[in-house]
């Protein structure tokens, strides 16, 4: 069996019927600060559910096993810097829904507002794994000289309101909130998000964005 480590042949016993499980866990064993991005079998990539079907899988005596990494710091930084994106574009939509709330396409745009307001709690799951990955919790992490949480609690402030404009069928403050409120928020998070990924990402990433 041939296994390549990011381009690289790795020089490993394996036994017969050696698993990709184990496999792959014996490589993760050797580069701890990295995770396994990609893996391909004699040049074909694994998507998500070939992978899970194939982890407990024997793999072939003649395969050739190539595997890609990345470091973990360097996915968090990605993964805040796309949601970061996300707000950005959902703060551009805000002007558009407001006046579709109060001018005949309230419906559509109560829909675009729920995914709007479904940022935050995507959010949340985000900061939570991205967590996971780097053992530290993000929620403590200082953005504008307060915690994350704190500003978690004032998003839950202003979406307090939007439920409560949503409950009394008030489409008129509802259009002032998303017209006037959201978009801070949004901006907020935006500015919040890329400053975790700034701090998250590793050490010489930032010079390298820069050239």
């Amino acid at each position: 069996m041939i296994v390549t480590l990011d381009d690289r042949r790795v020089e490993m016993a394996v036994e017969p019927d050696c698993s990709l499980q184990t496999l792959l866990d014996r490589i993760r064993a050797t580069c701890p600060d990295r995770l396994i991005v990609s893996v391909a079998i004699n040049g074909r990539s694994l998507a998500d559910a070939e992978l899970q079907e194939a982890l407990h899988q024997p793999v072939a005596a003649d395969a050739q096993v190539d595997l890609h990494t990345s470091e973990a710091r360097e996915l968090v930084a990605d993964a805040l810097r796309g949601l970061a994106l996300e707000f950005g574009q959902a703060r551009r939509r805000c002007g558009d829904l407001a006046r579709r709330l109060t001018g005949g396409e309230s419906a559509s745009a109560l829909r675009d507002i729920g995914e709007c307001i479904g940022l935050w709690q995507t959010c949340h799951r985000v900061l939570g794994q991205c967590g996971g990955l780097l053992g530290n919790n993000l929620v403590t992490y200082q953005h504008a000289d307060q915690p994350v949480q704190h500003w978690f609690e004032q998003v839950i402030e202003k979406l307090v309101e939007v439920r409560q404009a949503l409950e009394a069928h008030d489409l008129v403050l509802l259009a002032d909130l998303v017209r006037y409120e959201l978009p801070t928020l949004c901006e907020t998070w935006r500015d919040l998000l890329n400053d975790l990924a700034a701090q998250v990402q590793p050490v010489g990433a930032a010079e390298q964005q820069e050239v």
